[in-house]
C-alpha cells in the first residue's frame, strides 16, 4: 500500500475539504493508500480548520508534525529569506525522515519549499492555473484570466521543483470561462470563476493521486513516467473524470 505524506498550512475550509476528501476516498477503498503523516507549518492556535485536521488525524493514528514557520528564526528570515528557507527545510526533513512516504502531497500548503527538499522527495502540488500559464495566488491568477478574456481556465497538479510552480505537469483540469464568469462586475466574475475552480480542485487532486497509487503514472527524479518506464512528454486532461464526479 502506498504511503503519502500530507503537507498543509490548513488555513481555511479549502485545506480542510482536501484533507476530508482524501480521507473519504481512502476509507471507501477508491484510493488504496494511507497517510504516512500530516505536516502542518502553523500552530493550531484558534484555527478551527487546523484543529479539525489534527483531531481527525490523531483519532486515526496518523502522526501529526507541527513545525510553525511563522516564528521560526525570525531574525534570519528578515535578513536572508533564502538561507531561512534552507534552514527551515533542513528542520522539516529532520522531522519527517523517520516516516516512509512514496510521495508527498501539498494540499493548501502556503510555504515555498527549499531546493534540497524538492530534490530529496517526490512531491506534488496543486496550482490554480493551467499548465504553462500563470504564477501567483489564485486571486492574482483569476484576475489575469478575466482581464485577458481567456477562453478556458483550470488547475494543474505538478511535481515540486526548485523553480517555483514550474515542475513537470502531472495532470490538469480545464473548463470554459464565459459560462461561469457571467456578466457582472470584474470582482463578481473573479469570484464566480474561482468558485468553479475551487469546486473542481479536490476531484482533480484525488484523481491524480489515484493515478499515482494505481501505477498509471510514476514519479522519478523530478519527472513523470508511464507504466513502461518511459518519460512522458504529455500529460492528461482530467476534465471528463472530474465532470463525472461533480455533475
Amino acid at each position: 500500500m502506498k504511503k503519502i505524506g500530507w503537507f498543509t498550512t490548513a488555513r481555511g475550509p479549502g485545506s480542510l475539504n482536501l484533507y476530508n476528501t482524501m480521507i473519504e476516498r481512502m476509507d471507501s477503498g477508491d484510493i488504496n493508500a494511507e497517510l504516512a503523516f500530516v505536516f502542518i507549518n502553523r500552530d493550531i492556535k484558534d484555527n478551527v480548520y487546523r484543529a479539525e485536521i489534527v483531531n481527525s488525524a490523531e483519532k486515526r493514528g496518523i502522526p501529526v508534525i507541527i513545525l510553525p514557520s511563522d516564528n521560526f528564526e525570525p531574525a534570519l528570515k528578515k535578513s536572508n529569506l533564502s538561507e531561512w528557507r534552507n534552514k527551515y527545510g533542513e528542520k522539516l526533513r529532520e522531522k519527517i525522515d523517520c516516516y516512509h512516504m512514496d510521495f508527498g502531497v501539498l494540499a493548501g500548503y502556503m510555504l515555498i519549499f527549499d531546493d534540497a527538499t524538492c530534490i530529496k522527495y517526490p512531491l506534488i502540488n496543486l496550482h490554480p492555473a493551467l499548465p504553462d500559464t500563470y504564477k501567483g495566488t489564485w486571486m492574482e491568477i483569476v484576475g489575469q484570466v478575466i482581464d485577458n478574456s481567456d477562453e478556458s481556465y483550470g488547475s494543474m497538479v505538478h511535481i515540486c521543483s526548485p523553480e517555483l510552480d514550474r515542475g513537470d505537469t502531472i495532470a490538469y483540469d480545464s473548463f470554459p470561462v464565459a459560462p461561469v464568469a457571467g456578466d457582472g462586475s470584474r470582482d463578481e466574475k473573479i469570484q464566480n470563476v474561482r468558485a468553479e475552480e475551487s469546486r473542481r480542485e479536490a476531484p482533480l487532486l484525488m484523481e491524480t493521486i489515484k493515478m499515482l497509487v494505481n501505477g498509471e503514472i510514476s514519479l522519478k527524479d523530478g519527472h513523470l513516467y508511464d507504466p513502461e518506464g518511459r518519460r512522458m512528454e504529455t500529460y492528461p486532461c482530467l476534465a471528463d473524470r472530474i465532470n463525472s464526479k461533480i455533475n
